[in-house]
């Protein structure tokens, strides 16, 4: 139905790196979860996305009404408010590695969220230390992931401007608060609502996509992929299969450098990110640490990596090309672009050669 280059243009359309998103909540929507280990990465991420300063997009981070909270794969990520209950039925009303692991301690995990609970519905904000009184004496692993899991079952988030894991507020210092329980039928709607929004977002893209983007497995989607089943399109490219939605439409042919941030989606969305860069590059993007570099794309494929630094009051990027020099002009550009809303301070750029 589609070839690999026209796969490329929609994603690159679809993700606001041919022409970036003109307001956060369209951003958001459209990439569903933004991952957000690191605050500042996350911001990178975000203003390289959306037409907006830093202090622009600092100030929708802690407008409530992004929430930042563990949820697929078990990492954290910053979601719209709006779509934490959707969260809560896809993957909070299943089991998961945390059920496991409380059980291996002899851990009661209903009575620990229900006392964390309570105690974050008493208090405007609780630190960490508080959380983990509450858990007892056990390792990070255990300690770390309870408190994913009350995030995971609606219960607390973490401060979405925060770039540390130290304070916490319950759902209901959001407005409009009312407990959520299980519901086969609503379960199943968020479920297929989950789906058509990644495909909406991310598609076309294989299920294989899917599942490492959103850590679910073959099983829990199955009944939420056959009632979409109208709904999609399935073709099979180099032995491959991808699934579309059915509206799905090649945009007019639009290149453009474009300046990733760290964990891009563009890159940890798809289980095989060579869609858009080679397998060399990729292993070349990645850090031994397991972090992904932030990257440059141009002429719709990735061509090098850049970083930023501050010294002495200087603004210091650094351009690492895969191979050969190229689209130096458009990159300073982008650059300049870059340093000119998050500071008026000069700035210097520096080339690795490949």
């Amino acid at each position: 139905m589609f070839t690999k280059a026209e796969i490329t243009q929609i994603r690159l359309k679809k993700l606001g790196m041919c022409e970036p998103f003109s307001e956060p909540k369209s951003f958001m929507r459209r990439t569903i979860a933004l991952q957000s280990q690191n605050h500042q990465p996350a911001l990178v991420n975000f203003v390289q996305h959306v037409s907006m300063t830093w202090e622009d997009a600092e100030a929708f981070f802690e407008s409530q009404q992004v929430v930042k909270i563990w949820a697929n794969r078990l990492t954290l990520h910053t979601f719209l408010a709006e779509d934490w209950e959707m969260v809560f039925r896809v993957f909070g009303t299943r089991r998961n590695i945390v059920h496991r692991i409380c059980e291996k301690e002899g851990l009661d995990l209903e009575r620990i969220l229900a006392e964390i609970d309570v105690l974050t519905q008493s208090k405007e904000i609780v630190n960490r230390k508080e959380l983990e009184a509450i858990i007892g004496d056990y390792s990070a692993q255990v300690r770390s992931s309870i408190i994913a899991q009350a995030a995971i079952r609606g219960i607390l988030y973490l401060l979405p401007s925060s770039d540390t894991i130290r304070n916490y507020s319950h759902r209901s210092r959001l407005g409009n608060y009312t407990e959520w329980a299980p519901n086969e039928a609503k379960d199943l709607e968020a479920m297929k609502a989950l789906i058509h929004r990644y495909l909406a977002g991310y598609g076309p893209a294989t299920w294989k996509d899917f599942r490492h983007w959103s850590g679910l497995t073959a099983g829990d989607i199955k009944e939420a992929v056959k009632a979409l089943a109208n709904e999609l399109v399935i073709f099979t490219l180099d032995g491959e299969e991808y699934v579309a939605l059915r509206d799905e439409k090649v945009p007019d042919t639009a290149q453009n450098v474009f300046l990733t941030g760290k964990f891009d989606q563009a890159v940890i969305a798809y289980k095989d990110p060579t869609w858009i860069m080679t397998e060399a590059q990729r292993k070349s993007a990645w850090t031994v640490n397991g972090h992904c570099s932030a990257i440059i794309v141009a002429a719709n494929r990735a061509i090098g990596l850049w970083k930023y630094e501050w010294k002495k009051g200087v603004l210091i990027f650094t351009v690492s090309y895969f191979e050969s020099a190229c689209f130096q002009k458009e990159i300073k550009d982008e650059l300049e672009r870059f340093a000119s809303r998050i500071s008026p301070k000069p700035l210097e750029i520096q080339y690795n050669l490949g």
